[in-house]
């Protein structure tokens, strides 16, 4: 069952890769924006330009533990990636595959619906890098790309 606490996040990064339009001057990060769920010791990521340029919703544990060059001695729980899959259909996103989970510290759900065109193009200009200082690309720290990056 999903926790009020984790669906608030699932609210909050679904509604950023699908309802928020970017705006025309913005770029945007592949990666794209991470919710932390301190409570449960997880992360939550929300990629909107993952495997194969579709989104991903990606749940990290946020603070791993290792013991003697073991596994990690806090994975993510068995079940806890097919149960974030089935939520995410629940709330009427078709999963389209999802991999790494239990016994890792890292899961990945990648959905089948593309992120909102705006935000598709947001990260398509980020890809293109800088377009005042192309020989720095995505590298740029000029105050031109600064307010791209800013826009977002």
């Amino acid at each position: 069952m999903t926790t009020p606490e984790l669906a608030a996040v699932l609210d909050t990064g679904l509604n950023w890769l699908y309802e928020t339009v970017q705006p025309d001057d913005a770029h945007q990060q592949h990666h794209g924006i991470t919710i932390g769920l301190p409570a449960a010791n997880r992360s939550y990521g929300f990629c909107p330009d993952g495997a194969e340029h579709l989104p991903v919703v990606i749940v990290n544990v946020a603070k791993p533990e290792y013991r003697d060059n073991l596994p990690p001695a806090n994975p993510l729980e068995p079940g806890e990636l097919f149960d974030l899959a089935q939520e995410l259909e629940r709330r009427g996103f078709t999963v389209r595959t999802t991999w790494n989970g239990h016994p890792a510290i890292t899961g990945s759900v990648s959905l089948v619906r593309p992120a909102h065109p705006t935000l598709v193009a947001a990260v398509q200009r980020y890809h293109r890098g800088c377009v005042v200082h192309p020989e720095r690309s995505v590298f740029c720290d000029c105050e031109a790309w600064r307010a791209e990056e800013a826009a977002a």
